[in-house]
């Protein structure tokens, strides 16, 4: 935990009483608090990623003004082994989509009922553009591109995001000061019918890499970050999109930036051990548990972790249905590691069991949850730099499975490390875009993954949901006759290897009826796609309804 010196807090306190803490008017107190914020600034190091770039884009700056290299040595991830091609039906096959526009630096995503998809900038990593106030989102598809750039009201990079149960966007925080980092206090939804932010209230403390976490009854969860003063947050708010209001929650509890937090099926949030940092050193913050905000903000530690002190920028993800509440956690640095743990968090004493080996070591790594009921992870690398980027494709086919089943590797020459996204469009394709290493370029270009299931024969068709569902009724879907079964997913909206919000689910499908039999704790209320199954595998497009 990062604990200020007396006269840090007395500057920053001054600083506090003298002028509100907007991004101008930090900007504007800059200079006069410059020896506070270079102590601040070393303070924050235990909870940052050395490999990242620090506010400069090589791409928009003068040559000798951008980070410097990375700062350690590691050897170049993957086997020739994992990057063998194989036949499309078993690897699947990736391609090359019309690539982002120069200075796009969207590193945030929120996907909105019916699959459209926000894709948030803010300053994109670009004190330039901080300081001018040029703060950017997008509305993007996989077959148009950009086909609207949007002002921000305020900087939403850095920001925490999900989609609400109402079908609205909600972006919490940003980047208040890029030196030291600082939180804004900024709360905005987005409405993906209009197309634009509204401002709601402030929240009680400014927030910079928070996560935003689902609660059973539909309302958002706010929690960790730096400060608007540029300390680790250990305060709690919820968001309620009916009431459109939020409260502060009592007690405290400090977690590294973005921590990996989920939705339990007992009603708690298990906290993973993962979360962003340069190298874990404070052992309370990292420790995995099971967390109750609601209820006396008790914390029960789980054991078994392994490497956790390389659990930086790594990943975590329910492996299978979410209803069988098994957890893993993969990767992550410094140094890169390849291990993985599972836990079962049903089980009456959850501890983490060593999982299988991911094919190649790599933070900056991303896992999604595909419709078939397997897990894919790709994107990362053994440091921030193009040189040791992994290009490994892999699945895991379940939570008792003893390896990963390679497919075939991202193309060649392309990167994805630092801001990184992988993410699973209504097509039941993957989209991985985005990459920032240190002290070089960054990528521009977007890659489209067709998993196996996309080659095996006719697809299904899945013609019509109900608009709503409840939990525990039966309903008759519009379904051709091969369909076995649905499959449930929840909206994504990554950002930083984390997606906390992810889940899935299949239920069985007789005669075109099939019953919610799941509850709001394993499901929260509000919108999610159902995908239809046939019997040889293949997928149906998505549809979205909402449940209630």
């Amino acid at each position: 935990m990062i604990r200020p010196t007396k006269p840090v807090l007395a500057t920053v306190a001054a600083l506090a009483m003298a002028v509100s803490l907007s991004p101008l008017a930090v900007r504007t107190a800059d200079a006069d608090i410059s020896s506070a914020e270079v102590q601040l600034k070393q303070q924050q190091k235990s909870l940052l990623d050395q490999e990242a770039p620090a506010g400069t884009d090589i791409t928009s700056h003068r040559a000798g003004m951008h980070d410097a290299p990375v700062m350690r040595a590691a050897a170049r991830p993957d086997s020739t082994r994992v990057l063998a091609a194989q036949a499309t039906s078993t690897g699947g096959r990736w391609s090359r989509l019309a690539s982002l526009p120069k200075g796009f630096n969207a590193y945030h995503m929120i996907m909105g009922p019916g699959g459209k998809i926000l894709l948030i900038a803010g300053s994109g990593n670009n004190s330039a553009l901080f300081k001018a106030g040029t703060f950017k989102a997008y509305i993007w598809s996989p077959t148009k591109g950009v086909t609207k750039t949007l002002n921000t009201p305020t900087d939403m990079f850095c920001s925490g995001h999900m989609l609400m149960s109402n079908g609205q966007g909600l972006a919490a925080g940003g980047t208040a000061a890029y030196s030291a980092w600082k939180g804004s206090k900024g709360l905005y939804t987005f409405d993906f019918s209009s197309e634009t932010f509204k401002r709601q209230r402030d929240m009680t403390h400014g927030r910079w890499y928070p996560s935003l976490i689902n609660t059973a009854s539909g309302e958002a969860l706010i929690t960790g970050g730096f400060d608007e003063n540029g300390m680790n947050s250990g305060t709690t708010e919820v968001y309620s999109p009916t009431r459109q209001s939020h409260h502060k929650l009592s007690g405290t509890r400090r977690f590294p930036l973005y921590p990996h937090l989920f939705l339990t099926a007992k009603g708690r949030y298990f906290y993973t051990g993962e979360g962003w940092a340069n190298e874990v050193r404070d052992t309370v913050i990292h420790q995995p548990g099971i967390w109750d905000p609601m209820n006396g903000n008790g914390f029960t530690p789980i054991p078994g972790l392994t490497n956790a002190d390389q659990r930086g920028s790594g990943a975590s993800c329910f492996v299978g249905d979410v209803r069988q509440q098994n957890m893993m956690v993969m990767g992550g640095g410094w140094p890169a590691t390849a291990s993985t743990n599972i836990v079962n968090l049903n089980a009456a004493k959850p501890s983490y069991r060593p999982g299988p080996n991911l094919p190649s070591p790599k933070a900056y790594v991303s896992c999604v949850n595909l419709p078939d009921g397997t897990l894919l992870q790709t994107n990362g690398g053994t440091a921030n730099n193009t040189a040791n980027a992994s290009r490994e494709v892999s699945l895991l086919k379940s939570a008792t499975a003893t390896a990963w089943t390679s497919l075939n590797p991202m193309p060649a020459g392309e990167h994805r490390l630092y801001h990184s996204m992988l993410f699973l469009t209504d097509d039941g394709n993957l989209i991985s875009m985005g990459s920032n290493p240190k002290g070089q370029s960054r990528s521009d270009s977007v890659l489209r993954f067709e998993p196996p299931y996309q080659f095996r024969g006719t697809k299904p068709l899945l013609r019509s949901v109900p608009s709503t569902l409840a939990y525990g009724k039966t309903y008759t879907l519009g379904v051709s006759a091969d369909v076995t079964s649905v499959a449930i997913d929840a909206p994504q909206s990554p950002t930083h290897s984390a997606n906390p919000n992810m889940r899935y689910l299949t239920l069985p499908v007789k005669a075109g009826r099939v019953t919610m039999s799941f509850t709001a704790n394993q499901f929260p209320r509000g919108y999610v796609r159902l995908w239809a199954k046939n019997r040889k595998g293949a997928i149906s497009t998505a549809k979205w309804t909402k449940l209630k």
